[in-house]
């Protein structure tokens, strides 16, 4: 009787040492996954970033002056645009209900320089789910618009930027009078 304890404790270890191993590898990924959720979604050789409005499939033309797009050189704002960014969480799997999408948006395009290499372009929806999406050298989910202050992460960049849209796409014309 010692000797069959004896010749499967050899095999207990094994099978310890496998599911000990799998552990491992199941934290180590849950790990990379978290570090590449909040690792940065915008590559970090972004130095200047262009916004750009997206007036939608209707937008209002008679409206007396209509947003124009500037772009942002500006090291300090930049990396704080970029930071917002980072910061928003992503969609939560499941159904949404939204409404309808007229296509408006704020369109961001993240580059090496003035006039150099795109790294990455950002997305966000005035109407429908008012998420936002990130398209860089990673395949990354869509973002929730809202950040950690509440504020609209397009309300945020035109803040940093102290830029005002007189027109934010996707609204009701002002009534006159």
């Amino acid at each position: 009787m010692t000797n069959i304890l004896a010749a499967a404790r050899p095999y207990r270890r094994r099978i310890l040492y496998f599911f000990a191993g799998f552990a491992c590898v199941a934290i180590g990924l849950a790990v990379w996954h978290a570090v590449q959720a909040s690792a940065g979604r915008i590559p970090s050789d972004a130095r200047v970033v262009t916004v750009t409005p997206v007036f939608g499939s209707d937008p209002d033309t008679s409206r007396e002056k209509l947003d124009h797009a500037f772009t942002i050189t500006d090291p300090a704002k930049v990396t704080s645009i970029v930071a917002v960014i980072n910061g928003l969480d992503p969609i939560q799997p499941g159904i949404m209900s939204c409404p309808v999408d007229n296509g408006a948006a704020m369109q961001l395009t993240f580059r090496t320089s003035p006039g150099g290499q795109v790294v990455a372009s950002v997305t966000a929806g005035y109407s429908g789910c008012h998420i936002v999406t990130v398209s860089s050298a990673t395949s990354l989910p869509p973002l929730d618009e809202n950040t950690s202050s509440g504020q609209p992460m397009q309300q945020q960049v035109l803040a940093i930027a102290g830029v005002g849209w007189p027109y934010t796409p996707g609204t009701p014309p002002r009534s006159a009078g």
